[in-house]
């Protein structure tokens, strides 16, 4: 039995036009950047002296962390990448694998690590998406670790030095 085809004009009529498009290419740099491997920008010891000078940066400027905090998520993302796989390689790889006229097609995709575990996803309507791996988790609750403790030092200090000032003039500070 053959089937008849349609055409491309009278799918357009019916509503049901084929739309293709192509693949974007994610950004590896910036603040909304996807993690990609890349080699230490400091030492451990630098970067560790580093997140304990952005909290105390932050936390003067009455802040804690946060994905609209410029410099907090530069920093965190130069720390996180150094456990992060190459995705820059492996999504160049498996586009360039792709045929030309099926790029346009790709309704999801899926970039695995050598272990088989998935790294980024692609959908035309979400666009790029990086999957964490266990060693970038890790990474990542380090670098949080180092900057909350930091953070919380700096507020206690700054409480006890408020309690110091007013104690000595007389007053009573009661907190609850």
């Amino acid at each position: 039995m053959r089937f008849p085809t349609i055409s491309s004009d009278a799918l357009k009529l019916l509503g049901v036009e084929k739309k293709t498009t192509p693949i974007s290419k994610p950004s590896f740099s910036g603040i909304n950047a996807m993690p990609t491997k890349s080699a230490p920008a400091m030492s451990e010891e630098k970067y560790k002296e580093a997140i304990i000078a952005q909290a105390k940066k932050d936390f003067e400027n009455g802040k804690c962390g946060g994905h609209k905090n410029p410099s907090y998520m530069t920093l965190k993302n130069s720390f996180v990448s150094v456990a992060s796989p190459d995705r820059k390689g492996s999504i160049a790889q498996i586009v360039s694998q792709l045929p030309f006229r099926q790029r346009g097609n790709v309704s999801y995709l899926e970039v695995k690590d050598v272990r088989g575990n998935i790294t980024s996803t692609y959908s035309p309507h979400n666009g790029w998406h990086a999957i964490g791996t266990r060693k970038e988790q890790l990474r990542e609750s380090e670098f949080n670790a180092i900057y909350i403790e930091a953070w919380r030092s700096f507020k206690a200090a700054s409480q006890n030095n408020q309690s110091d000032i007013s104690t000595s003039s007389g007053s009573i500070d009661v907190s609850v």
